[in-house]
This record gives C-alpha cells, sequence and structure tokens, in this order.
C-alpha cells in the first residue's frame, strides 16, 4: 500500500472515498459495505473447506484463516471487486465473485517423506521461513519457492502447518486431509532420495513406503514430481503429471494400483480388500495411522485417539464392515487384533489375495462387491418369483406342491424339501465327541440360506461379533516338528495342517475329553449368487460350491460360551470329504 497525500494508504483512501458517498447512492446501486460483507462471506465458504493456516509463499509467513480474510482484503483482487461491483445486479454475479476469490487463495501441498529435525510449527516465527538460515528449514524455503515459481500465494506442509499441541486441530487435520489434498491447485510430490530421471529410481524411492503419501497421491488432481535437488522427475511439456503416461505407468508399478485409480480416485468403501492391499508395504511412525491414514481413501471419518494402538485399525475395519457386509474381510493371517480375535491387527494381515469362491470377470477385474442388502434382496425377490411361478404351474396341472419331489430329493428349482434336524445329529454321522458345544443351538439348513442368505456378520456394541459358520468339531491335533506346522483332523473334512505361533492342546482321536477346537467356515452370500451377482443359485450348484476346498478358521471354545479366533501364518484351506447333505447348515457363533 503507498501514502497519500493526507497520510491515508491508498486503499484506505479508496475506502473514505467510496464510503462518503454511500449516503446518496442512487435506486439499484451498492454500497461497499454491502459489497465487502458479500466477498467476506464467499471468502468463508471458501477458506471452510481449506486448511486451517496456509504458508504465504512471498513473505514465507504462517496466517490462520481470520489473518487470511484480511491479506485477501489488501490484495489487489479485492480492490477490483469492489471497484467494478456498483450496482446490485453486479452483486448477483455469485460465481464470478467466487471464482474471483477461490484463485486467490488457490494452494500448494507437499507430499514428502518426514525426515530428521523436521521444522514444527512453533519453528516458525513471525519471521518468516525465508529468514530462518538453518539447513533444517531448507524443504520448507524451497517448497515454498517452487509454489511461487508457478504463481501460488499460498503453500501448506503437515510438518509446520499444524499445531500438534492442539488435540481438536490434529482431529480437523486428519480427518480432513483427503479433502485438502483433494482442493489443491496443486500437489509437488518431492523424492528426496531420488537424484536422476529414471524408473528404477523411482520405483526404489521410500516415498512409496510412507502410510500418509497413499491418500495423498490418490486425492490430488494435480501433481509434479521433484527429485532430491528440486529439478522436475520429468521435462515433459505436461504440467500435471499425471498425464504423463510414462510417469503414470511407473507409479502402477510401484503402488500396485490401477492406473484409472491413480489418475482420478473417488473415496468409497467399494472393493476393501483391495484397497487394503495397496498400503500393505507402508509404514506410519504410529501403530494408530495405519488407520487413521486410510480414512480418506474409504470416505468416512472417526475419532482420532493416540494412544489406542491396534484398535485403530479394528475400528477402521469394522466401519467398513458395517458399511459394506463384504465377507472377505474375515479372510485373513497373522496376528489378531487385541480388540477382538475375529479382526486383524493390520493391513499388512491381507496380504493374501481374497479365496475366490466365484468367477472372475471377463475384463480380468476382481467381480464387484454388492452391498448385502442388494444382493440379499435380489436372491430374495427372484427366488420368491420362481417359487410362485412354480406352485402355479403345479396347481394348473392338478399336482400337490408340498410334498412333490424329485427323485434325488430336490423340488424342481433344485431347491431341497428339509426336514427339521435335532441340533445333536452330526453333521456327516462320522465318530465324534459326544460333548459338542452346540447342544440346544439353532442350525439354518441350505435351503433357508438360499431363499434369504444372512449376513456375513453382525457386529455389537460390546466388540463381539456373530458370524454365521458352518462348523465341524476337531476330532485329532498334533504337531509335527519336521514342518513346523500342526497336522489336524476335523469331522467331516480331509485332514489338513496350520502353521500358527500359538502354543495349541494336542491330542487324537481315541481322546475321552471333549474338543476345544472347532474348524469353521463362514459364511460368503457370493455362495448364494452367480458370478453376475445377479442371479440365485440352484441347491445342487450350492453343494457343489460347498463340496469345492474353502478358506477355513480354527476356533477355540471358552467357557462363556464364546469363540476365540487361532492365529495362523498360512490361510488354512480345507475341503469336505463327501457332497453336503441337504442337512448341512450354519451355526451363529459369537466370537470375541
Amino acid at each position: 500500500m503507498f501514502p497519500t497525500g493526507d497520510g491515508q494508504s491508498s486503499v484506505e483512501s479508496f475506502h473514505t472515498a467510496r464510503s462518503d458517498a454511500e449516503g446518496d447512492l442512487p435506486p439499484g446501486s451498492v454500497g461497499e459495505e454491502q459489497v465487502k460483507q458479500a466477498i467476506q462471506n464467499i471468502a468463508g465458504s471458501i477458506l471452510r473447506d481449506m486448511p486451517l493456516r496456509l504458508l504465504n509463499t512471498e513473505d514465507g509467513k504462517l496466517y490462520a484463516r481470520p489473518a487470511l480474510i484480511t491479506k485477501f482484503e489488501e490484495s489487489d483482487k479485492f480492490r477490483s471487486l469492489l471497484n467494478v461491483t456498483t450496482t446490485m445486479s453486479a452483486l448477483k454475479q455469485k460465481e464470478f465473485f467466487f471464482e474471483v476469490v477461490k484463485d486467490f487463495f488457490a494452494y500448494v501441498m507437499l507430499s514428502h517423506r518426514w525426515e530428521g529435525n523436521e521444522p514444527g510449527f512453533k519453528d516458525i516465527t513471525q519471521k518468516g521461513v525465508y529468514k530462518l538460515s538453518a539447513s533444517r528449514f531448507d524443504k520448507v524455503r524451497n517448497f515454498c519457492r517452487k509454489a511461487r515459481k508457478h504463481n501460488f500465494h499460498w503453500a501448506w506442509i503437515d510438518t509446520c502447518c499444524i499445531d500438534q499441541g492442539s488435540s481438536a486441530e490434529v482431529q480437523k487435520s486428519i480427518s480432513s486431509m483427503f479433502s485438502w489434498y483433494r482442493g489443491s491447485a496443486l500437489t509437488i510430490i518431492y523424492l528426496s532420495d531420488v537424484v536422476e530421471s529414471s524408473d528404477q529410481a523411482l520405483l526404489l524411492s521410500q516415498w512409496f513406503r510412507r502410510g500418509w503419501t497413499l491418500q495423498e497421491l490418490l486425492a490430488a488432481k494435480v501433481i509434479r514430481l521433484y527429485k532430491k535437488d528440486w529439478t522436475p522427475f520429468s521435462q515433459s511439456a505436461a504440467f500435471n503429471h499425471k498425464n504423463v503416461a510414462e510417469i503414470l505407468v511407473a507409479l502402477e508399478l510401484a503402488t500396485g494400483i490401477q492406473k484409472s485409480y491413480l489418475k482420478f480416485y473417488c473415496p468409497s468403501v467399494e472393493h476393501p480388500r483391495m484397497k487394503l492391499r495397496w498400503a500393505l508395504r507402508r509404514e506410519t511412525k504410529e501403530k494408530e495411522d495405519e488407520a487413521y491414514c486410510l480414512m480418506g481413501i474409504f470416505g468416512f471419518t472417526m475419532q482420532v485417539t493416540y494412544g489406542e494402538g491396534d484398535h485403530a485399525f479394528s475400528r477402521l475395519l469394522m466401519e467398513i464392515m458395517k458399511r459394506t457386509g463384504d465377507a472377505t474381510l474375515l479372510d485373513w493371517i497373522g496376528q489378531p487384533s487385541t480388540l477382538n480375535s475375529c479382526l486383524p491387527s493390520s493391513p499388512r494381515c491381507f496380504s493374501d489375495a481374497p479365496f475366490v469362491i466365484a468367477e472372475m470377470c471377463l475384463d480380468g477385474h476382481p467381480p464387484p462387491v454388492l452391498s448385502f442388502a442388494l444382493a440379499a434382496k435380489v436372491v430374495y425377490v427372484l427366488k420368491g418369483a420362481i417359487r410362485r411361478a412354480r406352485d402355479s404351474s403345479h396347481l394348473r396341472n392338478g399336482h400337490n406342491t408340498s410334498h412333490e419331489l424329485n427323485v434325488d430329493g430336490s423340488d424342481d428349482d433344485g431347491a431341497p424339501h428339509i426336514a427339521s434336524v435335532p441340533s445333536s445329529q452330526s453333521i456327516f454321522s462320522l465318530k465324534r465327541s459326544k460333548s459338542f458345544p452346540f447342544e440346544g443351538s439353532e442350525m439354518t439348513p441350505l435351503a433357508k440360506l438360499l431363499e434369504k442368505p444372512p449376513r456375513p456378520y453382525n457386529l455389537n456394541p460390546e466388540i463381539h461379533i456373530t458370524v454365521p459358520c458352518f462348523v465341524h468339531e476337531v476330532l485329532s491335533l498334533y504337531f509335527t516338528p519336521v514342518s513346523g506346522s500342526y497336522h489336524c483332523r476335523a469331522d467331516g473334512i480331509q485332514s489338513f495342517s496350520l502353521v500358527t505361533s500359538e502354543k495349541l492342546e494336542t491330542f487324537t482321536t481315541d481322546h475321552r475329553s471333549p474338543s476345544r477346537y472347532l474348524l469353521a467356515r463362514t459364511w460368503d452370500p457370493r455362495l448364494s449368487y452367480d458370478s453376475s451377482h445377479v442371479y440365485p443359485i440352484t441347491m445342487p450348484l450350492l453343494r457343489q460350491r460347498l463340496k469345492n476346498p474353502f478358506f477355513a478358521v480354527l476356533l477355540e471354545h471358552s467357557h462363556d460360551g464364546r469363540f476365540r479366533r487361532v492365529s495362523t501364518r498360512e490361510r488354512i484351506v480345507a475341503k469336505l470329504e463327501l457332497f453336503p447333505p441337504q442337512t448341512y447348515g450354519v451355526r451363529v457363533l459369537d466370537l470375541q
């Protein structure tokens, strides 16, 4: 601002002259204060979706939201808006105002890997980063200079733009991180360990091993990659490196994420297992950040509580489970959560691809995971339509539909006529212990499963998870030192082995005491519909699918009637000895 002859600044002089004339405004005109209020309202709405504070690339100082408004009111853009907005019709041009204000506040985000003694919020004094000579400020200084070179006035870096001493600000920042990167005009990716522009150097960068950089890459619409010396990784004329084919291919190789997701990713809980696997090889300084850095990718937030350990990932997974009903989330290996043995402790537990039940889609992508509610509704409606059509046809032909069976015990559409089965009856009528832990419990037979498929799990406030399972009592279990695994024999199941770090109780088939262990196959709604995930299947096809190898879990029965999942280092793959009879079914187990 420049002083005038009477000591006022040019801005103050302009405001004074206009204010003096506001009392004599002609009809249809607007005063300065009215225009100023409208602009402030628009600026406030824009700032609500932006980071809480930003670095100014001109002076290197930090500005919180109130100071950002003041900074805008001192700008040429603000003076221009006041100057041209003199009528009510001009004031109504909200889109024009919005674009001008948004352009002023366009900001650049930095995606980087924390190294050494990074400067924090309290280290950025009123002098600004340009006047702080210590080498520890080199990164933030170079970042601000690079943003300024691209004609942006504002920049954000997680090291010094978040007040770590404020729990409310940390919660807000972590919950908003994805949207802040998504709203940036540019995200600069600084690869401090890359010194040459080669695919090999890029693939080896530790930037791809940091947990937080996953969502930063996916959220940003426009990115530019810079090497250790702050020169561009690519010499392409394209400003956005997501539009450089060679870089996109290299990013796909480095992350294992399809190019379509890398170019534009929309947060959702679809294909949760695939997205959890994106984080397999990434590390975070804090255990809780394994979960917090994934919230934006799935499109929801939850309470940030540092100190809760692996409970954070358990809570993340339970939120996903509530929203999807995806049975593959029960298919994991490794260390269980301390919150519930049915839940894994980290994304690394999903290192294996999901066990395949349905066919792959023709394009080679994983089949879409239909929401449980929609899948169940489709199966139920179509099954009812088939049954009504069959009954109508039989009545016209004078048949009694309630008792007519085919020779193989199935009716016309393959659904069997099921008689009630005592709960103590053995599944396959094999030799077994007389003390089975389900005396008096209710079993849901296959026909009922096809008619109305249950959810693959239910969650309750006590962090207990109830899961419908096909269960088989373990008849013998012994350890083989040579292979370092346990050899297991379960009722109606072919012999199999399992590898675990736990010490299990061993016994043989002639033991007299009740077995503590069960082999369980968790119910998967994919069993009840075809590969297109639309049409219900028939009873013969369901029995065939159940006869195929399946992913299983070993459960230990506790005194309170609940079950604990035994952790394993490798997936348990089991197979029925015979085709399951029509009396085969699931029981609901309470896992803790």
